[in-house]
């Protein structure tokens, strides 16, 4: 019952049953919040007696911190993304109780943000990402959701497969600025992602002057994987970094990054990269008359083609996949398969080796060389053997 104990005042008595404790609570305000209370309390009560399970007070900025502070904890490398992604979700629906939050819901975001330009692939990322907010709160103790909302995945486009040939290469290293050309020939050569090339200092780099080789020690902290390699490479590599290191320490002496500009730290290439392979013809713009290369939309070659070509390479030169992936660092078979990409000019060669194989083989059998045609000593086809035979017996 609601009881008025003066101008603002009401008193609730609520007394769930027999063997229930009794509650009774002074409410101060318009007699509309004391009804409230008392509704919630009966809630309570019925929730408790049925064993339904209790409404959640959890809301999605609180699910959001949960993956956050996950990230943080297991010192990932991809923190930065997911406080990105933790900004959005709070700016959207972050006063929203988890529990409100629908499968509906999160496909009618999905169809919103398509339509206004996102790809799939990154509408699965960011709800991916709520999701595993759910999943955290649903194996806390006590847990702090119910019930997770029911998602299924879009479907993405196939992973990018392209890589360069050597000719590529060179065109657009020689468009690029002498500060950016050391990490596109690391990556060219040994695989290495980007992040962990703009991670190397000269610390790290041994150079081997009589047998022409350099040598790359990666820290663990420095990897995607949280694992140390070691490259060692010659050629081309070797000597595009001692020119460099020889550069560096006659104009920067002070300067302990591999890739910097002018003896400062550098993170990216970007815009140097669109606009040497616009240059050279690997690339266009969508939007040319832009003031700026970031807002000229870029379609082309990407830097990341190198790291592909880095491992086709190898393989195709015979090197062992297990020492390509400890060159590469890559962890997973599936995604370095992935990366080994095949063209046509692969299956030519396949073609020929499978035919000079068959002809090798089937020739021993046959005194050591082909059955030869009678007429100009060269192999019958079956179709013309079958027309030798016919023409034989018509006569």
């Amino acid at each position: 019952m609601i009881k008025k104990l003066g101008p603002g005042k009401w008193r609730i008595d609520f007394h769930p049953g027999r063997h229930d404790q009794r509650v009774r609570r002074t409410i101060f305000g318009p007699r509309s919040l004391a009804e409230t209370v008392l509704g919630e309390l009966r809630k309570r009560a019925l929730t408790a007696q049925f064993g339904w399970p209790e409404p959640s007070q959890t809301s999605v900025a609180e699910l959001v911190k949960l993956v956050v502070d996950d990230y943080r904890v297991n010192r990932r490398k991809s923190l930065r993304s997911a406080q990105q992604l933790s900004q959005f979700w709070t700016e959207l629906v972050g006063g929203r109780l988890a529990e409100n939050i629908t499968g509906d819901m999160l496909k009618d975001w999905a169809r919103d943000w398509i339509r206004h330009g996102l790809s799939p692939a990154r509408c699965n990322r960011r709800i991916t990402f709520l999701l595993r907010g759910y999943r955290l709160a649903s194996t806390s103790d006590p847990p702090k959701v119910a019930k997770i909302p029911t998602w299924t995945k879009l479907e993405e486009s196939a992973p990018r497969s392209g890589f360069r040939e050597w000719e590529d290469f060179v065109r657009i290293r020689e468009a690029l600025p002498l500060h950016a050309r050391p990490v596109v020939t690391i990556e060219y050569w040994t695989g290495m992602r980007s992040g962990e090339a703009f991670s190397l200092q000269w610390t790290q780099i041994r150079f081997d002057h009589k047998d022409k080789q350099v040598r790359i020690q990666l820290a663990g902290k420095d990897t995607k994987t949280d694992e140390p390699r070691v490259v060692i490479m010659t050629g081309d590599l070797y000597e595009t970094l001692r020119d460099w290191q020889s550069q560096s320490r006659n104009n920067y002496p002070h300067c302990p990054w591999v890739c910097h500009r002018k003896g400062r730290r550098i993170k990216t290439i970007k815009t140097a990269w669109k606009s040497a392979c616009v240059k050279v013809g690997l690339g266009h713009w969508t939007k040319p008359n832009e003031r700026y290369v970031n807002n000229r939309g870029y379609r082309g070659a990407l830097m990341h083609d190198f790291r592909r070509t880095a491992i086709r390479n190898m393989v195709r030169a015979g090197v062992p996949e297990k020492v390509a992936m400890a060159i590469s660092g890559h962890k997973t078979r599936a995604v370095f398969d992935r990366y080994n990409i095949v063209n046509e000019r692969d299956l030519a060669e396949a073609a020929k080796k499978v035919v000079q194989h068959h002809q090798a083989r089937h020739s021993k059998s046959r005194g050591g060389r082909l059955v030869d045609s009678p007429v100009s000593g060269v192999s019958q086809s079956p179709l013309q053997s079958q027309h030798s035979k016919f023409s034989s017996k018509v006569s």
